[in-house]
């Protein structure tokens, strides 16, 4: 489970760490971008801070493991979500990118893991 969480942490803050700095940088991979300083702000949150506040949430629960299965409970309800959204994206949009395809590996593999693991949590009783 440790695996996992650093696995998580790196992700989630790599990711929101880069777009907290560089939100320019979905231009490129995604063809997202900022139409004003508001967008750009907007992009920061939602892009980089809201991904830095999971990050951190995993490496919480590596540092005090009685979090582990709320922080498993939030990774797997907020890439469940995204998947969902971004699912519902590509059949509105009936286009796959290999960003879309990458993104959607990343959420999807997320969520079974972390059922998996919760469930082993609560079988063990940790």
């Amino acid at each position: 489970m440790a695996i996992f969480l650093v696995y998580l942490m790196l992700m989630w803050l790599g990711i929101g760490g880069w777009l907290i700095v560089d939100p320019a940088a979905l231009e490129a991979s995604a063809g997202v971008a900022a139409l004003s300083p508001t967008g750009e702000t907007e992009l920061r949150a939602m892009y980089g801070g809201l991904e830095l506040a999971i990050g951190g949430a995993a490496l919480l629960a590596l540092l005090r493991p009685r979090w582990r299965c709320h922080v498993l409970f939030l990774n797997g309800v907020v890439a469940g979500g995204i998947a969902g959204g971004r699912l519902v994206g590509v059949v509105l949009s009936g286009e796959m990118s290999v960003y879309t395809m990458t993104a959607l590996a990343f959420e999807l593999s997320t969520v079974v893991i972390c059922v998996i693991l919760a469930l082993r949590m609560q079988r063990s009783g940790e």
